[in-house]
């Protein structure tokens, strides 16, 4: 057993979430990336005295939804307070956020691919800082076009136990934040952000231990392999006696594993166990942990009751009609495709991708069976927009079109392979329906009688084929079903001409 098989991963997560209002979270500075540094601040957002702020509405419903969707108990009464602390990119000195009264407690989650339930503490509303740019020079130059953001944060219980939990859980947040419309999930733009708190614990123990709060994570993947570098080098100090340290650490993932690099980054009694580490991880590993600073205990931020905003009374029918309005969130709807026997793979690929989900649901409701309506989407209407060069928010074949394709093969009006080949690809070029593109060029299947006519000729006409395929050469059937599909004008079907061809190979 490994060191780290001996030690059960105990993970809690925090998401900022940065919500896609048109302003700022107390003051009317429009949200932008990318814009030239500090071109979308003013005097609130700046901080500067004299100055007070004003609730954005549009943030507040946004968060409120997010609170709603995930089951979270809403206040009737409900404030804000002020977190304290210096830094070069907090203009104020004092983050305006929500410690004592959060917008909404407790609440769970669905996960879509293990369908476990993730436990939250809460969700609140904050004003994100500024950022920081570290020059080559050894310079840092500050822009608070991002001052005063809205966030929505969203804090979990420790309830992960695997890494793949994790991942799980982003995906699945993710897309119940794309499809709340409450935040574009844009990691590569710093819309959203997971921190990881992670600690570890003797397996079979029910006491938690020492945690630490890993940042600078940017994407996924960041996540998952700090989430794994911290449970082995946790495992490993726990194995050899040392305890982890509450701290906060940065994410390195430029790293790679040197025993050389432990002896002189870590302190003589922990080298040996740092030493555990970088021989345990997996051959071309890249990336570790680095200690950033000691974890700050709430005291540490001095908190108060943010003096300028008033308190604000959240209606019980405020909840419910946001609770009546919520859309079908991502881990139910996962479950459902999956039920209806769709894979794994498939139903995730539909949640993922609303556009192509919701058309699955149309064609769905219209009659088309979940697996037909599916495979016709993840396949036709996939092609269509991979040749076009669409998103599944401009599908340009109407769900009523593939309905009617449907029916033409489900009723065996006309083979599947005729309806594939020589209708659909008119629907799509002619955006007729698939019945006027039968009549428009008079798409018939040709009768068995013919079909067997023109086989036999094609068998005659080609000798050489024939004793090809008569010596095991299966490649020389293409020749006979090529010159009966030219002969029948392609509306011959290729499973009675392959049916034929093997009566007369007998």
């Amino acid at each position: 057993m490994s060191v780290a098989e001996q030690y059960e991963l105990v993970v809690g997560m925090e998401v900022h979430a940065q919500l896609n209002s048109q302003s700022k979270l107390f003051c009317g500075c429009a949200l932008s990336f990318g814009e030239p540094p500090n071109t979308r601040t003013c005097p609130v957002c700046l901080g500067l005295p004299g100055v007070l702020p004003h609730l954005n509405r549009e943030a507040f419903s946004k968060c409120l939804r997010i609170a709603v969707a995930l089951g979270m108990q809403v206040p009737e009464v409900t404030d804000f307070d002020r977190k304290s602390y210096t830094y070069p990119d907090l203009p104020k000195n004092y983050q305006i956020t929500q410690l004592y009264h959060p917008l909404g407690t407790g609440g769970e989650l669905e996960l879509m691919r293990s369908g476990k339930r993730i436990r939250f503490d809460n969700v609140h509303l904050e004003e994100d800082a500024g950022k920081l740019s570290h020059q080559g020079d050894g310079t840092s130059r500050v822009d608070f076009n991002r001052a005063g953001t809205p966030l929505a944060e969203i804090v979990t219980a420790p309830d992960f136990r695997s890494v793949e939990d994790v991942d799980d859980y982003m995906l699945t947040l993710t897309q119940l934040l794309k499809t709340l419309d409450v935040c574009h999930a844009r990691m590569q733009e710093g819309n959203l952000r997971f921190e990881a708190s992670v600690s570890v614990r003797k397996a079979g123990s029910q006491e938690l231990g020492e945690r630490t709060e890993i940042k600078n994570l940017n994407s996924y993947t960041a996540v998952c392999a700090a989430v794994t570098y911290e449970h082995l080098r946790q495992s490993a100090l726990l194995a050899a006696g040392q305890t982890p340290r509450q701290e906060t650490r940065l994410w390195d993932e430029a790293w790679e594993p040197s025993p050389a690099d432990y002896e002189a980054d870590v302190p003589a009694a922990v080298r040996a166990p740092y030493a555990a580490v970088a021989a345990g991880l997996p051959e071309g590993w890249r990336g570790r942990t680095r200690f950033m600073r000691s974890k700050e205990d709430a005291q540490d931020y001095r908190y108060m009751p943010e003096p300028d905003l008033p308190r604000i009374e959240v209606p019980a029918a405020t909840v419910d009609a946001v609770r009546a309005a919520l859309p079908e969130l991502p881990g139910p709807r996962c479950a459902r495709y999956r039920e209806g026997g769709l894979s794994a793979r498939e139903a995730e690929d539909l949640v993922v991708d609303a556009g192509l989900g919701d058309y699955v649901d149309a064609l769905a409701a219209a009659g088309v069976p979940l697996g037909d309506a599916a495979n016709y989407t993840r396949n036709l209407i996939g092609a269509v927009l991979n040749k076009q060069g669409l998103g599944s928010d401009a599908i340009p074949v109407p769900a009523a079109h593939l309905v009617e394709l449907h029916e033409l093969i489900a009723s065996k009006a006309l083979p599947k392979e005729l309806v594939l080949k020589q209708v659909w690809p008119k629907v799509v070029s002619e955006g007729l329906a698939p019945k006027a593109v039968v009549a428009k060029h008079g798409i018939q299947a040709v009768d068995e009688a013919a079909v067997r006519a023109a086989t036999d000729a094609a068998w005659e006409a080609n000798p050489q084929a024939v004793a090809d395929l008569r010596g095991g050469k299966q490649k020389a059937r293409g020749a006979i079903l090529g010159a009966v599909m030219r002969a029948t004008k392609g509306q011959a079907s290729p499973q009675a001409v392959n049916a034929r061809i093997d009566e007369l190979l007998k």
